[in-house]
């Protein structure tokens, strides 16, 4: 019996075969490895996490939390700017819908820090360190807004690290 196929056949489809399994094999040592990279990844993205979203939550509390009157102009821009400074860290690793909880959560921020500003600049202190009852629904509301979007932060970032359950937000004022 004769072959149909030309000279050069055997051995192109010998060198393709030879090609095609080489190919195969590199690929199939390089999976593991990339899925070992991808998991590394993770595991230092949730570090990360879990060190800067408590920060996070912290600073705002903070901030919520100092007294208006025994604490300077100063002091409270300095604990806002510690804020903006934890908050700086999670924009690198953070999923989208902590970012939309962070700019909500600074939003919030700067509304207490401007209420607070305007309250030092136009009233006086009551007794033992009080807030004027003109001026205290405005602190109060200020102080809803940023419990609010602490609240939603936590929960996006709870969801985030994937830990069940909730964690109610507690801020009562100094």
């Amino acid at each position: 019996m004769t072959s149909t196929a030309p000279w050069w056949g055997t051995s192109l489809f010998t060198l393709a075969t030879g090609l095609v399994t080489g190919l195969i094999a590199a690929f199939a040592a390089l999976a593991p490895k990339r899925t070992e990279r991808r998991l590394e990844r993770r595991r230092l993205s949730r570090e990360h996490k879990e060190t800067a979203y408590p920060e996070i939550t912290r600073a705002t509390y903070a901030l919520a939390t100092a007294p208006l009157w025994s604490t300077t102009a100063d002091e409270h821009k300095a604990l806002l700017q510690e804020l903006v400074a934890a908050t700086h860290a999670a924009a690198f690793f953070a999923p989208t819908p902590v970012i939309a909880a962070i700019h909500g959560l600074l939003e919030a921020a700067n509304g207490l820090s401007d209420r607070r500003d305007d309250i030092r600049a136009t009233s006086r202190p009551g007794h033992q360190g009080t807030i004027d009852l003109a001026r205290a629904g405005e602190h109060a509301e200020a102080l809803d807004q940023i419990r609010a979007a602490l609240q939603t932060f936590v929960d996006a970032s709870r969801a985030d690290l994937e830990i069940p359950g909730g964690y109610p937000i507690l801020i009562t004022p100094a």
